[in-house]
């Protein structure tokens, strides 16, 4: 070979490229043959004629140089057997996928020896690992072409082969679908984390302004307790001068006619709907929202002395006759108790509908609800119907007793009953929607209304004398106080405030603002 032991080739040819090379001293003379792939074939032709071949590598540089070394020619001889195509190396990679040189192996078992690509058919007809096409299924059979179609004709999948086509294909559906239904789920679920994240922070930020808003009104809560106390004072204030500046048209100035707040029983767990005063053993019955009565002393001790319990719902109404004590109540009943031992001594389903109002008089109590008044002879502990008055457009919800007449409120009216015959004598019509309370002096009668307003007729001519204003709430309840020179009127609203009305004037002479909620009887 040339002393330089180099040569040049095209990387790119599809030939081959011939080099001879001169001959050494002893004779021996070598001729390299370079193909593609950086692969080369040395001849060398010995001074007795006889040829050898050797295979060797090229090592390729920019300059497309091959260096050709001695041990190459230790290398291995090369496979005649092998592909004898020259290719570019760009179209090596195709060239391998169809070459039929190719390597392969059986696809019916891999324990079948390596294969070239062109001897695979003429293998698989001779193959003894034939495998049934049902094998999948369950098929046990493993034989060569000759069996393995008598195996097709007696395969009990052969049969089924369409239904079980149809099974794979209906199998192949369901998981591309259960496919889909995971990237929905993958989707939702980084959805819901995002969500999530986003619901953290709302209520990140909630919390800080819920802290904000608890302090501030806290502090508001404080400003406002002080400013109700300045209120009171000065409305005490207020009061003593106003009935300074009234002497002349009320009478004399006489101190026990302004009207303070002495003392606050506190007890219940709910709102006082209403309260009732045994003179006799000097006793105050208060029904309240929380199903019980409290009986409170109100001549030493000023405490509770009993609470009452057997109502199933808010206790609405209270009335004594005799040593009995009537509650009526949201659960539509009427309890008798004895208020001599506090117990209680009988229980009445009275109506269909909450008992609103109770009141007594010539040994009978009249229960007020909706649409009705019902009329009860007091036998004893006994309570025995005797009539039912209909007629009433809407909630009873007050009752008034005198000496001859029985006064009750509903919807805008006011009825006027007969207490001996129990018939309607007389009807009242008012404005401010529903009366919620009726008092009767010797002179007027007296309703205030769901729309803030005390009406007052004359007893006498059923006229209408004066509506007085001054409430911005429900008039809930009506008291009256009466001495010989002079009659009183008190109402309760759910403005939180007491009024005190002269009736000689109708004039409000006195506005007591103690209570936290609404005032009613």
């Amino acid at each position: 070979m040339s002393s330089n032991k180099n040569a040049r080739y095209n990387r790119f040819s599809s030939g081959t490229t011939n080099i001879t090379t001169s001959e050494n001293t002893n004779g021996t003379r070598m001729e390299t043959t370079f193909g593609p792939a950086y692969s080369a074939v040395t001849t060398i032709t010995k001074a007795d004629g006889t040829n050898t071949f050797k295979q060797h590598r090229r090592t390729p540089s920019s300059s497309s140089t091959l260096t050709y070394s001695p041990r190459d020619e230790d290398d291995g001889m090369v496979d005649p057997r092998g592909c004898p195509f020259t290719i570019k190396l760009s179209a090596r990679k195709d060239h391998e996928s169809s070459c039929d040189y190719r390597p392969v192996r059986c696809p019916n078992n891999p324990s079948c020896p390596p294969l070239l690509k062109m001897n695979l058919e003429a293998h698989l007809k001779e193959c003894e690992h034939i495998k049934c096409p049902h094998s999948k299924y369950g098929c046990t059979f493993i034989g060569n072409q000759d069996t393995y179609e008598t195996h097709l004709e007696t395969c009990k999948f052969e049969g089924l082969k369409e239904f079980l086509q149809q099974t794979d294909d209906r199998f192949h559906e369901m998981q591309v679908a259960m496919a889909q239904k995971d990237q929905e789920i993958a989707f939702l679920r980084s959805m819901l984390g995002k969500l999530s994240e986003k619901i953290d922070q709302l209520e990140k930020n909630l919390e800080l302004k819920f802290d904000v808003l608890d302090e501030n009104q806290s502090k508001l809560s404080e400003d406002l307790m002080e400013f109700r106390r300045d209120a009171s004072m000065l409305n005490d204030e207020l009061s003593h001068i106003n009935a300074r500046l009234n002497m002349g048209i009320l009478g004399s100035y006489d101190p026990q006619q302004i009207f303070k707040c002495k003392g606050t029983f506190v007890g219940h767990q709910g709102p006082v709907w209403c309260l009732c005063v045994y003179s006799i053993g000097d006793l105050l019955f208060s029904g309240s929202s929380d199903k019980t009565i409290k009986v409170w002393d109100t001549c030493t001790t000023y405490k509770c002395q009993k609470t009452l319990e057997g109502h199933d719902g808010i206790v609405l109404a209270l009335c004594i006759q005799g040593n009995k004590l009537y509650s009526g109540s949201a659960d539509c009943t009427i309890i008798v108790w004895d208020i001599q031992n506090l117990q209680k001594v009988n229980t009445i389903r009275a109506h269909d509908n909450p008992v609103c109002t109770l009141v007594s008089s010539h040994n009978m109590l009249f229960s007020g609800s909706l649409k009705a008044i019902k009329v009860w002879d007091i036998v004893g502990t006994e309570l025995k119907l005797k009539k039912e008055l209909t007629g009433l457009n809407h909630w009873v919800r007050a009752l008034v007793a005198s000496q001859n007449y029985l006064y009750s409120g509903s919807y805008q009216t006011i009825k006027i009953w007969d207490i001996r015959n129990l018939e309607c004598v007389h009807v009242l019509q008012t404005s401010g929607g529903s009366v919620y309370s009726i008092a009767v002096t010797n002179h007027h009668i007296v309703c205030g209304t769901y729309e803030n307003l005390i009406h007052v007729w004359d007893i006498e001519t059923k006229e209408q004398v004066r509506t007085l204003t001054g409430h911005v709430g429900t008039v809930y309840a009506l008291a009256v106080i009466s001495t010989p020179d002079q009659t009183k009127v008190f109402s309760a609203s759910y403005d939180r405030s007491l009024r005190v009305w002269s009736m000689d004037n109708m004039i409000c002479t006195q506005t007591l603002l103690r209570h936290q909620g609404s005032a009613s009887p």
